[in-house]
């Protein structure tokens, strides 16, 4: 057993009996050195395994950040990941102060990702054979490829494990907007049994959205073992700067204004963007939409159908360093973002770089965004129109005042209560109540 657990294991185990000579008077020491025996124990730095079935290089958003300021703690980490390319052979490296080991895997492309017996068994062995104390095992999704090795291995070695629910994807999620027909049909429901199955038998869940919470309350999950944890801000690193500054910094010239989208290759629910875009040039006629990421066909054929061609500023993939240059060339931001299944399901990742950039956001009333306007005055919330969409973006250009206030609100709440160093306290606070449940109830 790993080193935490055993250690608060012996206390818990030996403490009823020393209770058994103590008078009913005595009862407030007793719970006084109840709490600081629970005290001393959220001090011990843990070992912790991380067990993902992304790519190495799909990590970067959220288990990489949750690594690596875990390490910066004081605690250990490994992290389990499929490997980009190989399909023999386990390789393990450093990164940030963790340690990344790659699991090979059969498949190619997209379908490396959890589903390949052949990751599972490697997975397997390779954990079978790790003498790593680890105090705990986290899993991020519950794909085989994650779910059957650690299970595996936490049964072998006693471990409390626990997972990590980000993405809505059976049940009218994400399964039914980002794949193809076929996928639907042939492997739909294996989204669906995958997501749901182990996330009771866990010791704690970690999930990104309310909703996601709310769903697996209703899977038998108890209230008490879900941390809310949505993906945090890098406010070091976008920091809040002038638009003259960044459109100086990455060549931009004019002085029109630019609206802001952020991704990396996925462009979902543009259209009223687009159509927003066109409505908007009515009013600013040197208005510009600044698009970063891999923009496809699709995207394309949406701005010639509302005749914006011209007014796209495509950035492509940028270097993570580059990111906040460019977007900070924007006066504001839009978060495209429907009341559908799948949206309220997630947290969209963007919105952590629009609030460190210290720029309002006009966005859609759904999920956890909703809860984030209506707690920080980071924006504008429109109707799912795109001449709503419209008037939201003119009024905050047309309104610089505000639009500062938006801001300089939407900095403050990227520093003060989602930057990853408060998010990693949260999660250290709930990894050690989770062993000390654990151990309580082995004893």
């Amino acid at each position: 057993m790993a080193v935490f657990t055993r250690k608060y294991s012996v206390i818990v185990a030996t403490w009823p009996r020393l209770k058994e000579g103590i008078s009913y008077t005595d009862r407030s020491l007793l719970d006084a050195f109840d709490s600081c025996t629970v005290s001393t124990a959220m001090t011990e730095k843990l070992n912790i395994l991380m067990i993902s079935h992304h790519r190495r290089y799909r990590i970067t958003t959220r288990q990489h950040p949750i690594a690596k300021y875990l390490v910066e703690r004081g605690h250990r980490v490994t992290i389990l990941v499929t490997a980009d390319r190989d399909r023999r052979g386990i390789k393990t490296s450093e990164w940030d102060g963790f340690r990344v080991v790659e699991a090979p895997d059969l498949l190619w492309g997209r379908l490396r990702s959890g589903w390949d017996p052949w990751s599972v068994l490697w997975r397997t062995i390779y954990l079978s054979q790790d003498n790593e104390p680890y105090d705990l095992v986290h899993c991020y999704e519950t794909r085989p490829a994650t779910i059957y090795p650690a299970l595996a291995f936490c049964r072998r070695s006693q471990l409390p494990f626990l997972t990590d629910w980000i993405d809505w994807i059976g049940r009218g999620g994400l399964v039914t907007v980002n794949r193809p027909v076929w996928y639907r049909y042939l492997f739909g429901w294996a989204e669906t049994y995958y997501e749901e199955a182990f996330r009771a038998r866990a010791d704690g869940l970690t999930v990104i959205s309310t909703a996601l919470s709310d769903r697996a309350i209703g899977l038998g999950v108890l209230a008490e073992d879900i941390l809310l944890l949505p993906g945090g801000t890098y406010p070091d690193l976008f920091k809040m700067r002038s638009t003259d500054e960044c459109r100086a910094r990455v060549g931009l010239n004019g002085d029109g204004p630019i609206i802001g989208f952020s991704s990396s290759d996925s462009h979902l629910d543009l259209d009223v963007v687009m159509a927003a875009l066109a409505i908007v040039a009515q009013r600013f006629p040197n208005i510009k939409l600044l698009m970063t990421g891999q923009t496809g066909p699709a995207v394309m054929d949406l701005a010639a159908k509302y005749q914006v061609n011209g007014r796209l500023i495509l950035t492509g993939f940028l270097p993570y360093e580059e990111l906040p240059w460019y977007l900070g060339c924007a006066d504001l931001f839009v978060l495209p973002f429907p009341d559908t299944i799948y949206n309220r399901g997630r947290w969209p990742n963007k919105i952590n770089d629009y609030l460190s950039l210290g720029r309002p956001t006009v966005a859609n009333a759904c999920g956890d965004v909703t809860h984030l306007f209506e707690k920080h005055d980071v924006g504008l919330l429109a109707e799912w129109d795109a001449g709503d969409f419209a008037q939201k973006i003119i009024t905050l250009l047309e309104k610089p005042g505000l639009a500062y206030h938006f801001g300089k609100e939407a900095r403050k709440a990227s520093i003060h209560d989602y930057c990853w160093p408060v998010m990693i306290e949260r999660l250290e606070d709930f990894y050690y109540q989770t062993l000390i449940k654990k151990s309580r109830e082995v004893n």
